[in-house]
């Protein structure tokens, strides 16, 4: 709608100001630009807050703001080339200087303003200055294409740099998204995974590490390896009656295979080792420690060492209402049997550490022991639950997997990150296509654009098609003519359109549009440009101005000399 709506305005525009002279209309266009981007860029230095001292008059600008300003030049340096073209340039100019002065009284009026501004309205003015800024660049690249175009070229070749930039900007933000979601995933998980087939623990586990240390040592592939332990429980606050169900997971602290430690908000990962580190918040709690006695001045905080440390995510901590040092007790529905029923085994431990990585299925679902912990929780010696490999080359990681499920029994499963998150990258590159398919519609109007600009010549050069057929040309030349006229009105607003979509790529990437962490998990949105979305964007684009030739090219070879010189005279 948005489309249909500015081809519908550039109609109007264009019909409105025909029988004036296309240099003229490009000025009406320019000026148009002046009134709203530049007010808009020099206002925006207030908007994209920058540091403004008042009582010096000092001034500060942003990354934004030389971005803005550096539009502004460009905008200013059109119009004065446009406006060479015209007659009665003074009169121009004069309005062009008059046009700034006006944006330049509201800035310093903004200043004196500034304190009695609400920072919400700031808010909003910088995302409303923006899209000002935004309308003002297309409404001027309107009217330059139209100095060297008609209005139906133009039209069509303005359709197509707005589809194409759009598919540009979107497709790299989604490619963004992507290998922002594989980066945590990466940072976090083990690169492999290697468990049983069915529920169950892993005996003499040994044998079994040898042998996979032995495959990797022999082909060269280096990685950390370590064993660990899993089982559902329940949490359950201390102090504060909630509770809440995890997977607690049993690692090796000297081990990790995957970055915990980069994620951690508070604490370390050593505290699952050293509980005596943990930060002590209730001096009500005093126990005896042993201390170095050739070091009479040694000091540990009064902690009772005996109790084992866990790991929370930042989201479990809050739902249980703990912090560092606070105790929580761990509840398993797999107990000893009594007469009176199953009694669950229940375990008090000391919080650790609090880890956040941003992505809800692992804040949610995991919680952090030491291996010898979890297996003491769980009644069980010198058996684990799997293993995890982390590699130093993750290029490696589906082929590592494949050969080490060749060399273990059927009994055991080789998974990797990819086959551990399929679904959500399966949704994403879904979503990715979908996308592109309705992008695709928008450059698809645009060819509809072109059928109704090539049908409209072919009706305008009757005479001059039968001329040409008068002196030879055969049907498949004239066809030559459509379809090249329609491939190079393709082509400009496939070539513009990257230029745009590319820039504004560059844009988010260096300077950025930061966004609340509250609301959404990334600071700021991410860009990946992908050479393949661009060669599909390419090959869309193009395809469709050609096929967007066909009809018309065929109903000019249709004209046959007698009829074409006979409708003209």
């Amino acid at each position: 709608m948005a489309l249909l709506g500015t081809q519908l305005f550039e109609n109007f525009i264009a019909y409105r100001y025909l029988k004036a002279d296309k240099f003229r209309i490009s000025i009406v266009f320019a000026a148009v630009m002046i009134l709203l981007a530049f007010g808009t860029a020099v206002t925006s230095i207030y908007a994209f807050n920058p540091s403004v001292d008042l009582a010096s008059r000092k001034l500060t600008l942003t990354t934004h703001n030389f971005f803005l300003l550096g539009v502004l030049a460009l905008q200013v340096l059109i119009l004065i080339i446009s406006s060479l073209f015209v007659q009665r340039k003074l009169l121009y100019f004069t309005a062009f200087f008059l046009l700034a002065l006006f944006p330049l009284l509201i800035f310093f009026v903004t200043l004196k303003l500034q304190p009695l501004l609400v920072p919400r309205i700031g808010f909003y003015l910088r995302y409303f200055f923006m899209g000002e800024l935004v309308l003002g660049c297309l409404v001027l690249l309107f009217g330059v294409i139209l100095l060297f175009f008609n209005v139906y070229s133009t039209t069509s070749i303005f359709s197509v740099f707005l589809g194409t930039t759009t598919m540009v900007v979107v497709l790299s933000v989604l490619g963004g998204l992507e290998g922002e979601q594989k980066g945590q995933i990466l940072g976090f998980s083990p690169h492999i995974i290697i468990s049983l087939k069915k529920e169950g623990h892993i005996k003499e586990f040994s044998k079994y590490s040898s042998s996979i240390r032995a495959i990797l040592k022999k082909r060269g592939i280096r990685a950390t390896m370590a064993p660990y332990m899993e089982e559902e429980v329940l949490l359950k606050s201390a102090n504060f009656e909630a509770t809440q169900g995890i997977l607690l997971r049993g690692i090796d602290p000297k081990s990790p295979t995957f970055d915990l430690e980069k994620h951690m908000k508070s604490g370390t990962i050593d505290n699952l080792i050293h509980t005596q580190r943990i930060k002590w918040t209730d001096p009500s709690i005093t126990t005896t420690v042993l201390v170095n006695s050739s070091d009479p001045v040694s000091f540990l905080p009064p902690w009772p060492v005996d109790a084992p440390g866990i790991i929370l995510s930042q989201e479990q901590a809050k739902t249980l209402g703990v912090s560092i040092g606070k105790e929580i007790d761990i509840i398993s529905p797999r107990g000893t049997m009594s007469p009176t029923g199953p009694i669950p085994k229940m375990l008090r431990f000391r919080v650790a550490g609090i880890y956040s990585t941003k992505h809800f299925k692992y804040d949610l679902r995991y919680a952090f022991v030491s291996l010898d912990m979890a297996q003491t929780f769980s009644q069980v010696k010198n058996v684990i639950s799997g293993w995890e490999l982390r590699l130093k080359k993750t290029s490696l990681i589906d082929s590592t997997a494949e050969l080490i499920a060749d060399h273990l029994p059927d009994s055991f499963k080789v998974g990797t990150w990819k086959t551990q998150n399929r679904a959500l990258f399966n949704a994403m590159k879904l979503e990715k296509f979908v996308m592109f398919i309705i992008l695709v519609v928008i450059i698809l109007v645009a060819a509809f654009s072109i059928t109704a600009n090539l049908i409209m010549v072919v009706m305008d050069k009757q005479q001059e098609i039968a001329i040409l057929k008068s002196q030879g040309s055969t049907n498949s030349s004239v066809r030559k003519i459509f379809i090249l006229q329609g491939l190079m009105v393709g082509a400009i607003g496939l070539v513009l359109g990257l230029i745009s979509g590319l820039g504004l790529c560059i844009y988010l990437a260096v300077v950025g549009i930061k966004t609340s962490e509250n609301i959404f998990v990334l600071a700021r949105i991410p860009v990946s440009v992908s050479p393949l979305d661009i060669l599909a964007i390419s090959g869309s684009a193009i395809l469709l101005s050609i096929l967007a030739t066909l009809y018309p090219s065929w109903k000019a070879t249709r004209i046959s000399p007698v009829q074409g010189l006979n409708k003209n005279e």
